[in-house]
């Protein structure tokens, strides 16, 4: 009977040791709430984000909230809803990605692709699937918005996360 409770101790403490070895790593890389609910053309948002065990595979998504002004005040402007940015991630090693990316908020009727929640249209974005963090350390992401007409408007919030991909 006494050997039976160490094999059971054994095999409780190896399967604690292997979840406790194994870093899971979902969090917010970045997240904005705009004054006034307008995000100016050079305003660039910045962040950081630290990876504390590589190689890790990740999936980043961005979630945004906008209003019926979005995206200008000026009825006509950008009919589609548009929103284009540009992420720049640079890896610790210095290499670095950039890549634009359209979503399309309204359909070709002009109407929001969302249900409007407490005065909102809430949208979750795939930006990079199964990204590759190949090193531990910090990254150095930067969004940029590429409206042209300045400034966006009707833009609650952005947030990224870095959703780990378990293997």
């Amino acid at each position: 009977m006494k050997g039976k409770h160490n094999i059971v101790f054994l095999l409780t403490m190896f399967v604690l040791c292997m979840l406790s070895c194994s870093v899971k790593q979902d969090s917010d890389v970045l997240s904005k709430e705009f004054e006034g609910e307008v995000w100016g053309r050079f305003d660039y948002l910045t962040a950081s984000y630290y990876v504390v065990s590589a190689p890790m595979t990740a999936d980043l998504v961005m979630e945004i909230a906008v209003s019926d002004v979005y995206p200008n005040v000026y009825q006509y402007h950008n009919d589609d809803g548009a929103l284009t940015i540009v992420l720049t991630v640079n890896a610790p090693d210095g290499s670095r990605r950039a890549r634009e990316f359209v979503f399309r908020l309204k359909d070709k009727d002009g109407n929001f692709k969302s249900e409007k929640v407490d005065g909102y249209y809430k949208y979750e974005l795939p930006l990079i699937n199964e990204m590759s963090f190949n090193e531990i350390g910090e990254y150095e992401f930067k969004v940029e918005n590429k409206y042209s007409k300045d400034p966006l408007c009707g833009i609650k919030y952005l947030n990224i996360k870095c959703v780990q991909i378990k293997k």
